[in-house]
């Protein structure tokens, strides 16, 4: 009975299943240019209705499909504490999470944060998520940074962070003599001094004395 059923409509499935088919291709094919050559950022944010904006871009909790850069993510409500951040985005991270907490402010959303705890604590993960994906990859582009700061008696060798999560090595030394030590005490530890900008700090050059 089915069989005699399906030989007579036959034509008519086909045609249907051809119908049902083409917008999901069209939507497939969207979604593919919408995402090519775009990296996923998972977004949580507490409270979840809060306006999240990368660059002028609004976004919200969930995956987003992003073109790699360096983003200033703001995170608002009424009633909190406005959160800025510098977000680079990058296929180079394990994982690209943003995760924020705001802060309650008013007393409205002080109450509101007291009833949404578990909110808070389960964006924590996300933090930690976060915070470990842009720790291994802030070690893997500078290196020289799991060696810092070296103190010897005459100088210090430290760093400073960029918004690109490149960094800026500090010398601390008042002696020209040490600034050179110093200067070459990173070649021994295995970098070239001229791939990073260097300040010195504490320097004084005796030529300028009087």
């Amino acid at each position: 009975m089915y069989y005699d059923f399906f030989q007579q409509y036959k034509e008519r499935f086909k045609i249907g299943g051809i119908v049902l088919l083409i917008p999901v291709a069209w939507w497939g094919i969207a979604t593919f240019i919408d995402r090519y050559d775009k990296i996923p950022v998972v977004v949580s944010v507490v409270p979840s209705d809060s306006k999240v904006m990368f660059d002028d871009k609004a976004e919200g909790n969930g995956t987003h499909y992003m073109p790699a850069g360096t983003y200033k993510v703001t995170t608002s409500k009424d009633g909190f504490d406005t959160q800025t951040e510098t977000v680079v985005v990058t296929n180079k991270k394990e994982q690209n999470v943003v995760a924020v907490s705001l802060t309650a402010k008013s007393g409205d959303a002080k109450k509101w944060a007291k009833e949404h705890e578990a909110d808070y604590a389960k964006n924590q993960t996300y933090g930690a998520i976060e915070a470990e994906s842009n720790g291994k990859y802030f070690a893997s582009k500078n290196p020289i940074t799991t060696k810092l700061p070296y103190n010897d008696p005459y100088f210090t060798i430290g760093y400073t962070t960029n918004n690109d999560q490149s960094i800026t090595l500090t010398i601390v030394t008042p002696s020209p003599r040490y600034r050179f030590y110093a200067v070459q005490k990173i070649r021994d530890l295995g970098y070239d001094p001229t791939n990073f900008k260097v300040i010195f700090k504490d320097f004084h050059n005796p030529l300028e004395q009087k």
